[in-house]
């Protein structure tokens, strides 16, 4: 276990606990220092102008993966799917064009590639054709941009909860549906960008039930603070289709659906297990650290560990998919997965979105 999956934890085991209590001054130094960069946002916002266009920010108040990329996607599609001029913003993590503003495809083609721009605007810009993405440390020039440029009347920012420069009429927090706020304290004691009291400034609540949901996290929720709806969500079985080719397979319909499975995201274990709920065999899986740059040599170490098993296919998530150089020899699987939302949440959350707030709140 490494210090990060521990913090998560509300009662990290020894040493980590021990750890974290060591830790606990600098992050309270942290949190203090996050809540008065709030409070000068606060009073530089009383009488600012509004942008013309409708801006949604879907972020998180943890370090880590929570689902905000696919959240993004679903609702830049619905939204979309409604006839709206929709855009898309990211911050171009980890890609060569990071700290600038970039167009990373303009709704008809994509003009930039991963090294780029990053791993995530590139995987959206995949998946929602007709709808541009753009890149931007600050998503205030990249918003504008989006807007200018190509008309969007509604920006859906990913991962902006805690860029208090930008002026958003709806403002999403994904919170993890088992580990809550972890432990409750900032980085580097926990694993919080802001303290909780943080989530009072949210419009909803979006718990990522995919790997269980504990009771006591709405109630630590709402003991922050928080009076928002909360809507709950969930990925669906992830469908892997060919990297070649795109046709979707059924491992039901298989004489040998092993895999080899491979993932550098924030919570890698968990898409190992989805595979393996979906009727997968995953004979051996690899975690690489989240938006990790492949290699061809990485790919040939992990197709050289297929052949030793007599394995035909490695299985990736759509994320990693966009960074992957050619593999010869092996067929790689691209996994989809669409999200499946508790009740009508998502009908409400898009409703929110919108701007038709309806009376029905998920709480």
């Amino acid at each position: 276990m490494t210090l990060a999956e521990a913090l998560y934890r509300r009662r990290p085991p020894f040493p980590w606990n021990v750890v974290s209590l060591l830790l606990a001054p600098f992050g309270a130094l942290y949190g203090a220092l996050m809540r008065l960069r709030a409070a000068v946002y606060r009073r530089r916002a009383v009488g600012r102008r509004r942008p013309a266009f409708r801006a949604i920010s879907v972020g998180n108040l943890t370090l880590g993966g929570s689902g905000k990329t696919p959240v993004t996607a679903f609702l830049a599609e619905k939204l979309q799917g409604q006839g709206r001029r929709v855009a898309v913003v990211c911050r171009g993590y980890r890609g060569s064009l990071e700290g600038r503003s970039a167009v990373v495809a303009d709704g008809e083609k994509l003009l930039l590639d991963a090294a780029q721009a990053g791993d995530e605007p590139v995987m959206l810009a995949r998946r929602l054709p007709g709808v541009p993405v753009v890149i931007g440390a600050r998503r205030v020039e990249a918003a504008a941009l989006a807007a200018e440029r190509f008309g969007a009347e509604v920006v859906v920012c990913d991962d902006a909860f805690s860029h208090l420069a930008l002026p958003r009429d709806v403002d999403l927090v994904l919170v993890h549906g088992r580990d809550g706020l972890g432990n409750g304290r900032c980085t580097p004691a926990g694993p919080l960008r802001e303290p909780p009291r943080a989530l009072r400034r949210a419009t909803a609540i979006l718990l990522n039930v995919s790997s269980g949901e504990d009771p006591a996290v709405a109630d630590e929720l709402r003991r922050a603070g928080v009076q928002c709806p909360i809507f709950r969500f969930r990925y669906g079985k992830p469908v892997l289709r060919r990297r070649s080719d795109g046709e979707p397979l059924d491992p039901a319909q298989m004489a040998d659906p092993r895999v080899v499975a491979f993932a550098g995201t924030a919570r890698p274990a968990d898409f190992f297990a989805s595979l393996a709920a979906a009727g997968w065999n995953v004979a051996a899986a690899e975690a690489f650290r989240d938006h990790h740059a492949y290699t061809e040599t990485d790919l040939a170490r992990l197709a050289q560990l297929a052949a030793a098993r007599g394995i035909c296919y490695l299985a990736a998530t759509e994320k990693d998919a966009v960074k992957l150089p050619a593999a010869p020899g092996v067929e790689i699987l691209v996994a989809r997965v669409d999200l499946a939302w508790d009740g009508d949440d998502g009908e409400a959350l898009l409703a929110r979105a919108s701007g038709q707030w309806p009376v029905a709140s998920g709480q």
